[in-house]
């Protein structure tokens, strides 16, 4: 809202009604978003979003750190998904989502990266992990946001905030094979009592062997099959120069 005045965001809801996309946006990130708000608008993020009318459409909102009751009393009534971007915010120092809070309001809560300007290695087991311990540590409590709800932020979750329920996110006959094959034989995924523990607590990106995205192999072996990765890492590396040059 900071950045998308209401002409802009009428604009928006104009395309959404054509042509019946669905629509994301940043929403009360930080602190001084949401005093900028009231200060302009009189209102929350959340409020002001709803008074323009944008709730009422297939909507994801990003981050959702800075939330009053209310605010999240209204994201569950207009069935509004958020995506949770715990290592984002914690670089930025943005705060703390209230995570538990909106799962038991009932909202869809699925989880981001943002972008690499925000988070350094755009690693999904990482948020995965953090959104299981950060909110545990902030509350003082152990039993909150346990391996299993941490697994479907990450997996479940993910299809049904991006309207795509029925056909990603789980596992199913009929549903797109987007898969991760893990190598288990690692120490420090053994014994294996409990591979949705290990899922979240202690495996690495070094651990996925094979990535396949709609039953296509894109990654065999860790090696990526797509693209060049040493071609990559060397324009990375000539374009970082020339622009500090």
């Amino acid at each position: 809202p900071y950045t998308c005045p209401p002409d802009y965001l009428k604009k928006v809801i104009n395309i959404i009604e054509e042509t019946g996309a669905s629509a994301q946006i940043h929403l009360a990130e930080t602190r001084e978003e949401v005093e900028r708000c009231y200060k302009e608008y009189g209102v929350s993020p959340v409020s002001f979003l709803q008074k323009i009318g944008l709730l009422k459409y297939d909507l994801l909102a990003a981050h959702c750190v800075h939330l009053n009751d209310e605010d999240i009393d209204i994201l569950a009534e207009n069935n509004i998904a958020v995506a949770h971007n715990p290592g984002s915010n914690l670089k930025l120092g943005s705060g703390i989502a209230p995570l538990p809070a909106l799962l038991e309001k009932g909202v869809t809560v699925a989880l981001g990266t943002d972008g690499a300007a925000s988070n350094n290695n755009l690693d999904m087991l990482e948020e995965t992990r953090l959104a299981a311990l950060l909110h545990k540590g902030y509350a003082e409590d152990p039993t909150l946001i346990s391996a299993p709800e941490a697994l479907a932020l990450s997996t479940r979750n993910g299809g049904k905030a991006l309207g795509c329920a029925n056909q990603i996110g789980i596992i199913k006959e009929g549903y797109k094979a987007d898969l991760l094959l893990f190598e288990l034989n690692r120490p420090h995924l053994c014994p294996p009592h409990d591979l949705i523990a290990h899922f979240v607590y202690a495996a690495q990106p070094s651990d996925i062997k094979t990535v396949f995205v709609d039953g296509e192999i894109v990654v065999d072996k860790g090696q990526a099959l797509k693209i060049d990765e040493e071609r990559v890492i060397y324009e990375v590396q000539k374009r970082a120069l020339a622009l500090v040059s």
